[in-house]
């Protein structure tokens, strides 16, 4: 454990500025949008930022996962090779994004003026670009330039919508419009950076069949797997019209982008450790890697699931406005459980997928959980409105994961994570519960954040006493600057 663990917070310290502000500004961002947009531009801007995952499936998704799994094996011989056709495949997405922004707008019955258009346009673009080069900086290690273009990116997109929606009014596509121009902005830095090249490229046949080949079950799962994170989006969306998608899309939104953030802390440096191990042929290491991560995502993910059950009125009603308080209250907790479990399944079930090359399982994978959602959000939505369809995504999400970890533990030589770690991860979270059992559900700032701050500081605590290994590692730590100034 020590092994993975060191290597691990080392390199996740590196990530971890990257990995903090984006997600707060992003946090702060949706706050604000309860307030400045009525909830019909609200849902209707937080779902163009969502179905931009699936549309860049029909751009450069699949060749970023190649990139980041194989960039290792083709740095040393064939790099110019590689990077003339990672050219020929950006100008080919950028323009299939730019065909597709219309055709998306129509499908779902959203506004198709020429400005939304072309603000959906650069947004799909500059974001697709922004994650592709991102990715690429991660694989070459030049954690600098990941760093300044997720910074960028995220503080400039907050700037210029705060200055733009005063002088041109809160519109989809002047919140659209105002964020495609801080990606272009975090583009630029990449550029600066990374040595980030664009040109028509070398289109290499050889190549893209290895592409292909990898890349076809992942986008094919993709698609799938977008339509299983987002049932409940479209549903309530053609049943029950864009007013509820906005009112659902609040505490939907911010449940999943804390999980999101708090799965990126570890996954943004753990997976290129998991590939290392692999590519020098330790396959057994590297599987160990990601199941090691995947018992410290449970550390992270078990815990916010616990506080912000407990916490969620207070701090609803503190933050959102009062036209979504009610429906974000019922729906954060859930949305927050269903997307915690989802990237605990991601990052460590379907991330083993991948690392032996048997991308098409995640398809499998990905369906039974899509199916299992759309009866299960439709029957919820039906019988128990908002709340009910938010359930019925966690159910679907809680059994495909179950039968995602038996699978890989089985058939994959998965190693099983200790019981009895996952056990002191239990009791230190029980410990944390029963601080903030006793807090009192109050609005004011302070006592939210000393509620916060105490169940955290219990949580921890419990970890140190539970777990000498870390208690070992932090010592070391500490010891090390002491121990060199020493003469």
């Amino acid at each position: 454990m020590s092994k993975h663990l060191n290597a691990l917070v080392h390199s996740t310290i590196l990530y971890l500025p990257a990995q903090c502000v984006p997600p707060i500004v992003q946090f702060v961002t949706t706050v604000y949008w309860t307030y400045l947009l009525d909830p019909a531009t609200f849902g209707f801007v937080n779902f163009i930022i969502s179905i931009q995952e699936i549309v860049a499936f029909f751009g450069l998704t699949g060749w970023t996962l190649f990139v980041l799994r194989f960039r290792e094996r083709f740095r040393s011989g064939n790099n110019d090779r590689f990077v003339a056709m990672d050219q020929r495949m950006t100008a080919s997405s950028c323009l299939i994004q730019f065909v597709l922004a219309p055709v998306v707008l129509n499908v779902l019955g959203m506004p198709c003026d020429a400005a939304t258009i072309a603000a959906t346009a650069a947004y799909l673009i500059t974001k697709m670009l922004v994650s592709h080069y991102s990715d690429w900086a991660r694989a070459d290690h030049a954690i600098g330039a990941y760093t300044a273009a997720q910074l960028i990116g995220s503080i400039c997109g907050l700037g210029l919508w705060l200055a733009a929606i005063p002088l041109f009014g809160a519109t989809a596509a002047v919140v659209i419009g105002a964020q495609a121009l801080g990606q272009a902005l975090a583009l630029a830095a990449l550029v600066l950076l990374a040595n980030v090249r664009f040109g028509a490229g070398v289109f290499d046949k050889a190549l893209f069949a290895q592409f292909r080949r990898f890349a076809t079950p992942i986008l094919l799962g993709g698609v799938i797997g977008w339509g299983a994170g987002n049932v409940i989006r479209v549903l309530v969306q053609y049943i029950d019209g864009p007013m509820a998608l906005g009112l659902i899309s609040a505490g939907w939104a911010i449940g999943q982008r804390i999980a999101s953030v708090l799965a990126m802390l570890l996954t943004a440096a753990a997976f290129p450790l998991a590939v290392k191990h692999y590519e020098a042929g330790d396959r057994q290491g590297a599987l160990s890697q990601i199941s090691f991560n995947g018992l410290l995502l449970l550390g992270l993910l078990l815990p916010a699931c616990i506080g912000l059950s407990t916490l969620v009125e207070p701090v609803v009603t503190l933050l959102i406005a009062e036209k979504f308080r009610e429906t974000t209250i019922a729906v954060l907790p859930i949305a927050l459980c269903a997307a915690s479990l989802r990237y605990l399944r991601i990052h460590t079930c379907e991330q083993a997928m991948y690392l032996i090359e048997r991308p098409q399982l995640t398809i499998w994978v990905l369906g039974g959980e899509a199916l299992a959602n759309i009866v299960f959000c439709a029957i919820g939505l039906h019988w128990a409105g908002f709340a009910g369809a938010a359930w019925g995504m966690f159910l679907g999400t809680a059994l495909t994961t179950l039968a995602s970890y038996i699978f890989c533990f089985v058939s994959l030589d998965l190693p099983l994570p200790a019981a009895r770690d996952v056990l002191k991860i239990v009791a230190a979270c029980g410990a944390m519960s029963a601080a903030l059992h006793f807090a009192p559900q109050t609005t004011q700032p302070v006592v939210i954040a000393a509620a916060i701050i105490v169940g955290a500081s219990v949580y921890a605590l419990a970890l140190l006493v539970l777990f000498p290994q870390i208690r070992a590692s932090l010592a070391r730590r500490f010891l090390q600057p002491s121990c060199e100034a020493t003469p």
